[in-house]
């Protein structure tokens, strides 16, 4: 295929559609006399990524009509412990500090700090990153209520090619929890054969998955590590991998060699990216409707 043949998914145009859904669903809970959807966050210590990311939720929780609120905005006391961190989550999991139908941790958290610790203190049904172990465990149940953002946001990207997924071949490099399984379990629920690749697979093995997959998701956060070559004709191409380098943010798939190939492809940045605060956003509706029993 010819570079004018790959079609480019730019997250943005399938995030303003999710968004019009997400904004038509807190206008109907209000309008029946519901409380609008809170979403708190709670960081620990600034970061200039989690600033970032937590600047993202308050713009578009202000334009969807979603509230709010930043543990650690100017004046408030910072988090000194795990204890103090832990005591915070406990009473917004009771109610007991307010109501917030969603709780988003930002991370990383600092040294002396444990995060597993924290993310069993919070209540599943208001985990809206759905890293919790209940969300997870319901993933593999075929229970699914709350999805990692950014492996939703490359599932519903994969779903907007149109293609029909039942029998194809896909490849995810990279394994981890917020991406690479839960995409894994959600591609497997369409009878998609996976093959995950990880650490331990050899380049040989990598470059011959990855010229079979009629799915390519890319989620290892090594630069250019699938090479556009590789590339099945047609194929669908998901870049997850963000890597700095000289100011520059670039992807795991060499983008050019690739889109001479591919049917599909993401861009970095534009792709998955634009998608993530969305699905955050998607998921505190989830969360909303599981803690009210809205179906």
């Amino acid at each position: 295929m010819s570079v004018t043949q790959a079609l480019v998914l730019e997250g943005k145009t399938l995030a303003q559609t999710i968004r019009d859904e997400i904004k038509a669903a807190v206008n109907g809970f209000v309008s029946e006399g519901l409380e609008r959807p809170r979403l708190l966050a709670v960081q620990v210590s600034r970061d200039p990524s989690a600033d970032w990311y937590l600047d993202q939720q308050k713009k578009w929780a202000e334009k969807l009509g979603i509230e709010f609120d930043d543990l650690l905005t100017p004046g408030r006391t910072k988090i000194q412990s795990q204890k103090e961190l832990l005591n915070h989550l406990n009473e917004y999991r009771s109610g007991g500090r307010g109501k917030a139908h969603g709780i988003f941790l930002a991370q990383p958290l600092p040294r002396g700090f444990d995060v597993d610790e924290a993310l069993l203190a919070l209540d599943p049904k208001k985990d809206v990153e759905g890293v919790h172990p209940v969300s997870l465990g319901l993933m593999v149940l075929r229970k699914t209520r709350l999805i990692p953002p950014t492996a939703h946001a490359a599932y519903r990207l994969i779903q907007s090619t149109g293609i029909a997924l039942r029998g194809k071949k896909a490849v995810i490099v990279g394994q981890s929890a917020i991406v690479g399984r839960p995409l894994n379990l959600l591609l497997g629920e369409q009878r998609v054969t996976t093959t995950v690749c990880n650490t331990g697979t050899s380049m040989k093995d990598l470059q011959q998955a990855v010229s079979e997959a009629d799915i390519v998701a890319a989620c290892a956060g090594q630069p250019g590590v699938i090479k556009g070559a590789w590339i099945k004709p047609g194929a669908v191409v998901i870049d997850v991998g963000t890597t700095e380098i000289d100011g520059k943010l670039i992807g795991d798939v060499e983008f050019e060699e690739a889109s001479k190939r591919a049917g599909f492809i993401t861009p970095v940045p534009g792709g998955v990216g634009p998608l993530t605060v969305t699905m955050l956003m998607d998921n505190l509706i989830r969360a909303y409707k599981w803690q009210k029993g809205i179906s």
